[in-house]
């Protein structure tokens, strides 16, 4: 601590979270403590705001964030997007698997294509390869969605492949930018939100607010070509296991903090169905069925018929087999089975991006990465993605926050005049920290 600085003089968080309810979660949790203050300057010890918002390059060079003897703290790495982004997921898995083959069962078999390019040829001859099964089923994700938003699912691979190159085509097949503000790939022009946040003090170089519509060229720059975005297509698992008839997900939490560690939360949510699941429906419209997301079941006149807010939570789930297996005994090794796969699976994703994350000498960062995994009726369990900004149930949304105050926060900037309570987030039961070497 520097000489002139007062050892009580308390730290300082600016917070733009955009729309994610689990920081805006910890925004109050750190407005409820006496030892935190917010500020609007660019003079603070925590940033906590959308991956898009954080401007990286900047932050605790120049008097950015930080002061003379405290490097700033900000809540999105760098390096989780080899993990976060869907097609690169994909990509860093693969080259694990080239290093440790089959380190990666946990994904299904999947294969990055592109609308309209003939650059992966190869990845659609091998996906035409594929061996025909009686109960084939693709699913089909552009790289860059969210909110179950584009997904279409197919009953083989060149229905597959068509539907694909079908979203380009409908599109006008318009794939040219300028720069990298500008997304012109769903065929409208839109400014991306700046890659910055702006700050009381910060105002002079301020970016305009967004345009929606109407991209003009006044100076006629050139547009170069951008090729369109990535699609995963993924082989669909058509044998879920099923909770009274309906399939679910599983949406599971991991933090990484800034020196590196690894903590899974063991209160996952269960997020079901609101319609029964029929591979038999050869049309696979019903939508309700097949995605759990929370955005295409909210549309179900039975949403929240069976679960409030189509949720369990892990005990439930525990209860839930118990009754369905009939042996509480076969219940429990299914269950720890299903949370030792899921671990597994996070402890190797994490470890092919690990060394990637955090912000180097200028600044620290940590992160909370979803994950959505899915077991089939044999008790595998299939990971289906990693979420860079996730969200939680409104139930347990509060005691995450304080958890992750007091796992990635604390132990970056000690709580002053304050103890830490006589039940922490491990000490709980609530976290567990992973060895990424042992899972």
């Amino acid at each position: 601590m520097g000489d002139d600085e007062d050892p009580e003089e308390p730290y300082v968080y600016s917070s733009k979270p955009g729309g994610s309810s689990m920081y805006a979660a910890v925004e109050r949790v750190l407005a409820a403590r006496p030892d935190w203050i917010s500020s609007a300057s660019s003079s603070f010890d925590l940033l906590i705001a959308e991956r898009w918002a954080i401007p990286h390059s900047r932050l605790g060079r120049d008097g950015f964030g930080g002061t003379p003897s405290r490097v700033p703290l900000t809540n999105h790495t760098r390096g989780s997007k080899a993990i976060t982004v869907k097609g690169l997921m994909v990509t860093s898995l693969r080259a694990l698997c080239e290093t440790v083959p089959g380190a990666a069962d946990f994904l299904p078999e999947t294969y990055l294509v592109t609308p309209g390019e003939a650059s992966d040829a190869a990845e659609r001859a091998a996906l035409l390869r594929t061996p025909r099964t009686e109960d084939e089923c693709w699913i089909c994700k552009p790289t860059g969605g969210a909110h179950g938003v584009g997904i279409e699912i197919c009953r083989d691979a060149r229905d597959a492949l068509r539907a694909i190159d079908a979203s380009h085509r409908s599109d006008g097949g318009r794939t040219e930018t300028r720069d990298d503000d500008v997304d012109l790939s769903d065929g409208k022009s839109v400014v991306r939100a700046p890659d910055r946040a702006v700050f009381a003090d910060d105002t002079k170089d301020a970016p305009k607010p967004p345009q929606t519509r109407g991209f003009r060229n006044p100076k006629r720059v050139p547009l170069r070509p951008r090729p369109p975005p990535a699609w995963l297509v993924q082989r669909y698992v058509a044998n879920p296991m099923l909770v009274d008839g309906r399939k679910f997900d599983v949406r599971a939490f991991a933090l990484v903090t800034h020196d590196k560690r690894v903590f899974w939360f063991n209160d996952w949510i269960v997020r079901t169905c609101s319609e029964l699941f029929d591979m038999r429906d050869v049309s696979l419209a019903n939508r309700t069925a097949h995605i759990s997301n929370h955005c295409v079941q909210t549309r179900s006149d039975k949403f929240g018929a069976f679960e409030e807010g189509n949720e369990m939570f892990a005990k439930d789930f525990l209860d839930f087999l118990q009754r369905d297996v009939g042996s509480d005994a076969e219940a429990t090794r299914l269950f720890e089975s299903v949370v030792k796969q899921m671990r597994r699976a996070v402890a190797r994703t994490v470890a092919c991006v690990i060394d990637a994350m955090g912000g180097g000498d200028a600044y620290d960062a940590f992160q909370v990465l979803g994950y959505d995994f899915m077991p089939d009726e044999n008790g595998k369990v299939w990971l289906l993605e990693v979420n860079g900004s996730p969200a939680a149930a409104e139930r347990i949304t509060p005691r995450i926050a304080e958890d992750l105050v007091e796992l990635a926060v604390d132990a970056k900037f000690p709580p002053r005049g304050r103890g830490r309570g006589e039940e922490g987030a491990v000490a709980s039961g609530r976290w567990v920290e992973l060895d990424l070497a042992c899972e």
